[in-house]
């Protein structure tokens, strides 16, 4: 019995089978670990590749929002771009703008400097002219078809590749559309009150054009390749508190009232040139070119200056009753004023703004936007351009507006682009010792019907310098570029 319990009891040679064990296991996990580790290099080539070519399709995102951007057809859409597509392909490749040019269609291109080793990208565009695409570009559908951009909304995609990895990515595109502007001065709202006590202005709906050196005035001349418009473009209709036209109700500013007797009306007259609305391809001076045009409405400009507000390239400045708003010029940078809220009101010691704001130029125009507050009294200053005609002088590019106070300019002010004051109890008033030039487009638009007499939408001061709104499309045009007029949203990878 002894014998039996020593010999199972005997334990020797247990721990090379437990060892041989251990091993084997080992074994195994290490071939595992091994065969996992010859695919990493594949892997993180994969993910590396992946990445590169991610990179490649936002760089083409970049390029084709850029061209978007830079083209536009007569209504700023992008329709011109869709000429060729159908609905069986509906995708068409975009091309770089012929401006600087050349143009380059966006197909397989690599990035500047690399060649196609590096990678190349691919952009297309298509319109939204799809049911489902409201879910994407949260517009519902209208008058869309694959080849008619109605709303100024396109889908973008951009697809990267990078020696076998391929990404896709699509964006919507948004292009805010300027109002349009069928006069050099414009005053479409619900009074049409114009004051022009001078003979020293010159308000010209020909086209104006430059080729260089466009900073200089003398390099300006009209462009009759282009429509001509009205010097002066109203509402439509009556105005409700005098019980005459929008449009006699400017022309009367140009009668005999006053010190003005019949020579000086003569010549006011002359100093209106435009589209002849009895002859509409033809130009003429006086009132003749003074027109209702239903093209222009309070309800298109309430739409586009609340689209406006919600750009992302839209910065809005607050002027108050208790501190309005004024720009001082800078001896050596015209377009870089100083901004300051002190400008008489009750506000005292706590107006305290005193900041440079860039107005921009043509090579880089800029959205300024000055939001005043209501005054039934009509006399609030919204903003107020210098002091007098011994100030630095004040010029800009882009788009100016001045919204719920008045404008009021006092000093050597020029603006390429669009200038527009609108709201509630509002006026644009070119006052004693101003001197004012505008190429592109002028809009002074009251939206409260009512106002009382006396306060005017539109006044050029007696002893103003100098007043000049020319028409100009291809400052027009140079606005509707704008980065702030455009949005790219939806992100997303396909």
């Amino acid at each position: 019995m002894n014998r039996w319990r020593t010999v199972l009891g005997n334990e020797r040679g247990v721990a090379l089978v437990l060892a041989l064990m251990i091993l084997l296991t080992l074994t195994g996990l290490v071939l595992a670990f091994l065969s996992a580790s010859a695919f990493e290099p594949q892997i993180s080539r994969n993910l590396s590749e992946t990445a590169r070519a991610r990179y490649l399709a936002e760089a083409g995102l970049e390029v084709g929002y850029n061209a978007l951007i830079a083209t536009s057809d007569a209504n700023s859409s992008w329709t011109g771009l869709l000429a060729s597509a159908t609905t069986s392909s509906p995708w068409v490749i975009l091309s770089t703008p012929t401006t600087p040019g050349p143009s380059v269609a966006l197909n397989a291109v690599s990035l500047p400097g690399l060649d196609s080793a590096s990678g190349i990208y691919t952009v297309s565009v298509r319109n939204d002219y799809q049911a489902s695409d409201s879910a994407i570009t949260g517009v519902a559908l209208g008058t869309e078809t694959v080849t008619t951009d109605a709303n100024r909304i396109v889908i973008m995609r951009a697809t990267g590749t990078y020696n076998n990895a391929t990404k896709t990515l699509e964006v919507v595109v948004k292009r805010l559309a300027l109002p349009p502007t069928p006069g050099a001065v414009n005053i479409p709202g619900t009074q049409a009150d114009t004051y022009v006590n001078t003979q020293q202005f010159e308000i010209d709906g020909r086209d104006y054009g430059c080729s260089s050196n466009c900073s200089v005035d003398a390099s300006w001349s009209v462009d009759a390749s282009n429509p001509a418009k009205y010097a002066l473009s109203t509402n439509t209709g009556t105005q409700s508190n005098v019980g005459v036209t929008y449009e006699a109700r400017v022309e009367s500013a140009f009668g005999t009232s006053g010190s003005c007797d019949a020579n000086c009306s003569t010549n006011k007259k002359d100093s209106v040139r435009g589209k002849d609305q009895t002859n509409p391809t033809g130009t003429t001076t006086g009132l003749n070119t003074i027109a209702a045009d239903s093209a222009l409405t309070p309800s298109k400009m309430a739409t586009f200056l609340a689209q406006l507000a919600t750009y992302p390239g839209t910065q809005i400045f607050q002027s108050t009753k208790a501190c309005p708003m004024k720009l001082n010029g800078s001896g050596s940078q015209p377009n870089r004023p100083t901004l300051v809220n002190n400008n008489g009101g009750t506000g005292g010691a706590s107006c305290t703004m005193n900041q440079t704001l860039d107005l921009g130029d043509r090579d880089n125009p800029k959205l300024v936007y000055f939001r005043g507050e209501l005054d039934s009294s009509s006399s609030f200053t919204g903003l107020q351009v210098g002091t007098n005609a011994s100030d630095p002088s004040i010029r800009g590019a882009g788009i100016l507006v001045v919204e719920d106070g008045d404008f009021k300019q006092m000093t050597n002010f020029k603006w390429d682009g669009l200038v527009i004051v609108t709201g509630r109890y509002v006026g644009a008033g070119f006052m004693t010792s101003s001197t004012t030039t505008i190429r592109g487009a002028f809009l002074a638009n009251e939206t409260m019907a009512g106002e009382a007499n006396g306060y005017f939408e539109f006044y050029l001061n007696a002893l103003a310098n100098k007043f000049t709104v020319r028409s100009s499309k291809q400052n027009l045009d140079m606005v509707q570029q704008m980065r702030g007029l455009h949005s790219m949203s939806s992100w997303r990878e396909i």
